[in-house]
Parts: structure tokens; sequence; C-alpha cells
């Protein structure tokens, strides 16, 4: 939160870019960039490629799919309390909210700017898990009650890590 006691984003932290073929441009960007290819996933909604420079560090800094739809710009913000605060202010400033996730990597909600970009604002949780996971998820939850459902994710996994499949 800012002193003004707004959310504030902490950055732009990756982008998702639609690819007629999102294999041969996340080769390109392994080959020409030097990012790692993370994850691919070949869904009946979407071929995705999901690269990053730093994956210990970020799950993903780029995405390429075959659905424009799902091209998006990802903000990174500090704590889940920022999370929570920008979706109120969202809801508050009368955009719809296309969807909300728990990724078990992060916990993210989706609207669109204008112009029908897609805008993902997301907190990173720190737990593992593979691209591109997705659980429903209630942001007008107590705090508490969103972190028991992330440890409860966690817990019923075999390795003890989300792997949560679309």
């Amino acid at each position: 939160m800012t002193v003004t006691g707004k959310p504030a984003i902490t950055g732009l932290y990756h982008v998702g870019l639609h690819a007629k073929d999102p294999s041969q441009m996340a080769a390109f960007y392994r080959d020409i960039i030097g990012m790692q290819i993370v994850s691919n996933v070949d869904d009946p909604m979407a071929r995705m490629v999901f690269l990053s420079s730093r994956p210990s560090e970020e799950a993903h800094e780029l995405v390429f799919t075959s659905n424009p739809e799902l091209a998006h710009i990802a903000f990174k913000v500090e704590t889940l309390a920022d999370l929570r605060a920008f979706y109120q202010h969202i809801v508050e400033k009368g955009l719809p909210i296309e969807a909300a996730f728990n990724h078990g990597a992060s916990l993210a909600f989706y609207f669109r700017d204008l112009e029908s970009n897609l805008i993902e604002i997301y907190w990173p949780t720190d737990l593992a898990s593979k691209q591109p996971d997705s659980y429903p998820l209630d942001l007008t939850l107590p705090e508490t009650a969103i972190r028991e459902s992330m440890a409860e994710l966690a817990a019923h996994q075999p390795d003890g890590r989300p792997h949560i499949t679309p």
C-alpha cells in the first residue's frame, strides 16, 4: 500500500503475447534472447509456452499463446492485502472482473482496459507450480480464509506443491 492508502503495483512482471505458433516463437526467444522455456501447454483453449530468464525468481516473464483472448499484461503487487485492495479498487471503479485464480505460484485477477486489453494483477505466493495451473479464487473472502485455502491446496498435492490443471 502507498502512503495514500491506495494499492500500488511493484512493476510490470510478465507479458502474454499472441503467436500463431507459440512453440516457434518460444524457440526464437530461447535461442536468440537466451530465455528458458519453463512450460509447454497444449490445451483445447490454447497452446501456450511459458518462458523465464530467471525461473528461480519468476515462474514466467513471457507467455506465447495461440488464443489472442489470453494475451495480457501482468502487474505484480507486494502483498496479498495489496492484491485484495487492488481488486476492491477495480470493482469500485465499475470495471468488470473477468476472472480470479489461484495459479499456485500466484494469486491473480483479470480485467480489461478501455481498449479491451487484458490486465492481470497478481501476487506471488512463493509456492512452486506448473503453469498455467488455475483454481477459481474469491478475493472478497478474508485474507485468513484465502491463506487457508492456499495451504489446503498445497497439502493435497503428492509432493506438497500445487499442480493445478485448468
